[in-house]
C-alpha cells in the first residue's frame, strides 16, 4: 500500500480530534518561539559582557532582508541596554529564565494534549478492530491464527497510535524548529548557511533507505509477535492435553524457535534503525567543522561577520541538529506504524458481515418450511467440494436428523443454514425466500444452536444463560434452567446463579456445560433448533440429563440434529445419511432400517451384541 494513503488513512483517526489538534499546533508553535528568543537573547551576552559600546545604534528605517539582521540586534540592544553593563546582563539573564520557564510550561501543556489524543486515538482503534473482528466471517477464522487479531489489537493498534500520535506531534514541532533556525541562520549569513546546507541532500537519501529498510523489518518482527501470541493461546486453551501427553517440551521448544525468530528479526531491524541516528551526527560534525573554518576566517579577518553574529550562528545552527535528529527517528517509528498499519488495514478491508441490531420486522416469517435445492459447497480458497447435490427439506414442526460418517459434511449444513458459510451454489430457501436476500441478523434469530463444543464465558451462571437475550429477567432465567434439568446444581453451587464459572466454564462438568448451553438456548425460545452432536461427550448419566433436557428444548419446535449416538434420533420425523459430501440415504428409523443399506450398517456397529468367546 502506498505510503502516503496509509498515513492519511492513519491521520484519519486523529482528524476527528481536530479541537485538540489545534490545541497542540498552537502550543507548539509558542515553544518554538520561545526557545527561539531563549536561544537570540543567550548570544546577546557577548555585546552585553565584552563590547557593550560597539553597538550601533543608528539604522537605515527601510527594513529588507539585507539588513534584518541588524534591525534584530538593534532592537535587542535598546530592549537590554542599561546604565551599566551589570544591569544589562540581569536584564537579558531575566529574560532568559523568563523565556525558558515559559517554554517548559507549554511542553508540559502540550504533553498532556498529546497524551489526551493518544488514548482517544488508541480507544477508537480498538474499538473500531474489535468491532470490525466480530463481523469477519467464519471463514476469515477458519484462515487465520487466532493469535494475529490478539496481535493487531493489542500490538498493532499500539504501534500504529505511537507512529501517529508521537510523530504527529513532532512533524509539527520539529520541522517548524529547523524552518525557523534555518530561517534565523539565512538572517545572521546567507552564503555560509548556504555553504552548510549542501551536505543536507545527501543526509535525506541516506534517511530515505534506512527508513524502507526499518519497514521490511518491522513487519517481520510483528509477524513474528502474531506466531507467539497464537502459540501462547493455543498452549493455554489446551493446557490439560499438553499435561496429559508430557508434550511440554515439544510446545516449549516451538515456542523458543518462534521467540527466536521473533529476536532475531527484532535486533536485525534495531541494528537498521539504529545506525540513521549516528549517521546524522557524524555528518553533523563535518557541518561544523566546515562552519568553524570558514566562519573563523572571517571573523579573525575582521569582515562584516563579527564575533556576536558568529557566536549566534553556532547557536541556532547547533540547535537545528537536535530537531533534524529527531525528524530521523521520526522516519524509524513512522515505518514501524507502517507495517502495523498495512496488516491492521488489510483486516479492515477484508469484507465483512453486516450486522445490524435486530428488528422485529427483519425477523424471517418461518410458516411452512426450510428447503435445500441442489446445495453445492466448496471452503473458500478451495476447488474440492465439500457438499454436492444436497436437495431435502426440513417442514415446520419436525425433526430432521444427519447422520454419516466424520468428514461427510453433516456439521457443515448446519452451518449454512444461519450462513456462517455462503453455498457456493445452488439456494436454501425459508417458505420459498432465499436466505441470502434475508437480513442476516433477522435470519439468525431464527435459531438457537446447541453444540459439542459448549461456548460459555468467564461470567456469572446468570449472565452466560441470559446471553442469548440480554434483558431477561431471573425468572425467566430460572424457568429456562429448570427446563434444561440445569436447577439442581446451579443451587449447589457456591453462590448459586451469581458464581462466576471461569474461562469456557472450566469449573463445571461437561453435562453441566451442556446443559447450560441448552438453558441459554431455552430462553431464546427460538422457532428452529440446531443440534451438533449435542451428548456425545457425555458420560451415560450427564447423557441421559442432557437428552431429557434437548427433548424439552424441541418439543413444539422445528429441529435439525447432527447425531454421534443413534439412540438419540430415533424418534426423529426424517432421517438423512450422508456420505462424501452427498446424500446416500432418507427416510424414518424403521424405513432406514429396513433397507439395509449403510444406515443399517452404523445401527448394526452400536447396537449389536457383543459375541463372548467360548
Amino acid at each position: 500500500m502506498n505510503v502516503f494513503k496509509l498515513y492519511r488513512r492513519m491521520i484519519s483517526y486523529l482528524t476527528v480530534y481536530w479541537q485538540w489538534i489545534v490545541l497542540s499546533v498552537t502550543l507548539s508553535c509558542l515553544v518554538v518561539i520561545f526557545e527561539g528568543l531563549s536561544l537570540w537573547f543567550g548570544a546577546s551576552l557577548i555585546k552585553t559582557l565584552f563590547t557593550p559600546e560597539s553597538q550601533v545604534l543608528v539604522l537605515d528605517p527601510q527594513i529588507t532582508f539585507s539588513n534584518l539582521n541588524d534591525h534584530l540586534k538593534y532592537w535587542t540592544y535598546q530592549l537590554v541596554k542599561q546604565d551599566t553593563p551589570m544591569k544589562s546582563l540581569q536584564i537579558v539573564c531575566g529574560i532568559m529564565a523568563v523565556t525558558f520557564f515559559l517554554k517548559n510550561i507549554l511542553i508540559y501543556l502540550k504533553a498532556l494534549v498529546t497524551c489526551r489524543l493518544n488514548l482517544n486515538v488508541v480507544r477508537d482503534m480498538r474499538n473500531q478492530l474489535y468491532d470490525h473482528s466480530l463481523r469477519l466471517p467464519v471463514t476469515y477464522y477458519d484462515r487465520n491464527k487466532s493469535g494475529n487479531i490478539i496481535s493487531l489489537i493489542v500490538n498493532d493498534v499500539e504501534n500504529i497510535n505511537n507512529s501517529m500520535t508521537s510523530t504527529f506531534d513532532k512533524l509539527l514541532v520539529e520541522p517548524l524548529r529547523v524552518l525557523f533556525f534555518i530561517g534565523m541562520l539565512f538572517v545572521i549569513n546567507v552564503k555560509l548557511t548556504l555553504a552548510v546546507f549542501i551536505i543536507f541532500p545527501i543526509m535525506g537519501v541516506l534517511i530515505s533507505q534506512i527508513s524502507r529498510a526499518v519497514r521490511r523489518r518491522s513487519k517481520r518482527v510483528l509477524e513474528y509477535i502474531a506466531g507467539l501470541l497464537s502459540i501462547l493461546h493455543e498452549t493455554i486453551s489446551g493446557i490439560r492435553a499438553v499435561k496429559m501427553f508430557n508434550m511440554n517440551q515439544y510446545e516449549l521448544q516451538r515456542f523458543k524457535e518462534e521467540n527466536r525468530k521473533f529476536i532475531h528479526s527484532s535486533f536485525r531491524a534495531t541494528s537498521i534503525g539504529a545506525i540513521s541516528s549516528p549517521l546524522t551526527e557524524v555528518l553533523g560534525v563535518v557541518v561544523v567543522i566546515i562552519l568553524l573554518w570558514y566562519g573563523g576566517q572571517q571573523v579573525l579577518m575582521k569582515g562584516s561577520f563579527g564575533a556576536e553574529d558568529f557566536v549566534r550562528f553556532l547557536i541556532f545552527l547547533f540547535s537545528t541538529f537536535a530537531p533534524l535528529k529527531a525528524i530521523t527517528a521520526i522516519a524509524n517509528t513512522l515505518q514501524r506504524g507502517f507495517a502495523s498499519a498495512e496488516r491492521v488495514f488489510t483486516v479492515l478491508d477484508a469484507s465483512r458481515e453486516e450486522l445490524k441490531p435486530v428488528q422485529p420486522d427483519k425477523i424471517p416469517a418461518f410458516k411452512d418450511s426450510i428447503t435445500f435445492s441442489d446445495v453445492h459447497f466448496c471452503y473458500p480458497g478451495t476447488n474440492e467440494e465439500v457438499l454436492k447435490n444436497i436437495n431435502f427439506s426440513i417442514p415446520k414442526g419436525s425433526i430432521v436428523a444427519l447422520v454419516g460418517s466424520s468428514g461427510a459434511g453433516k456439521s457443515t449444513i448446519l452451518d449454512l443454514v444461519p450462513r456462517f458459510y455462503e453455498v457456493s451454489s445452488g439456494q436454501i430457501c425459508i417458505d420459498g425466500k432465499n436466505i441470502n436476500e434475508m437480513d442476516l441478523c433477522g435470519l439468525r434469530q431464527l435459531f438457537g444452536i446447541v453444540s459439542q463444543d459448549t461456548v460459555l464465558f468467564n461470567d456469572t451462571v446468570s449472565n452466560n444463560i441470559r446471553y442469548s437475550m440480554p434483558d431477561a429477567s431471573l425468572e425467566q432465567i430460572i424457568t429456562s434452567a429448570k427446563a434444561a434439568n440445569a436447577l439442581e446444581f446451579i443451587e449447589r453451587l457456591p453462590s448459586g446463579f451469581d458464581t462466576i464459572i471461569g474461562e469456557r466454564g472450566v469449573t463445571l462438568s461437561g453435562g453441566q456445560r451442556q446443559r447450560l448451553s441448552i438453558a441459554r438456548a431455552l430462553l431464546r425460545n427460538p422457532p428452529v433448533l440446531i443440534l451438533d452432536e449435542a451428548t456425545s461427550a457425555l458420560d451415560t448419566e450427564s447423557e441421559r440429563l442432557v437428552q431429557a433436557a434437548i427433548n424439552n428444548l424441541i418439543e413444539n419446535r422445528t429441529a435439525l440434529v447432527v447425531a454421534h449416538r443413534l439412540s438419540t434420533i430415533t424418534h426423529a420425523d426424517r432421517i438423512i445419511v450422508m456420505e462424501n459430501g452427498e446424500i446416500v440415504e432418507t427416510g424414518s428409523h424403521e424405513e432406514l432400517l429396513a433397507l439395509n443399506r449403510r444406515y443399517k450398517y452404523f445401527y448394526d456397529i452400536q447396537f449389536a451384541p457383543v459375541k463372548n468367546s467360548a
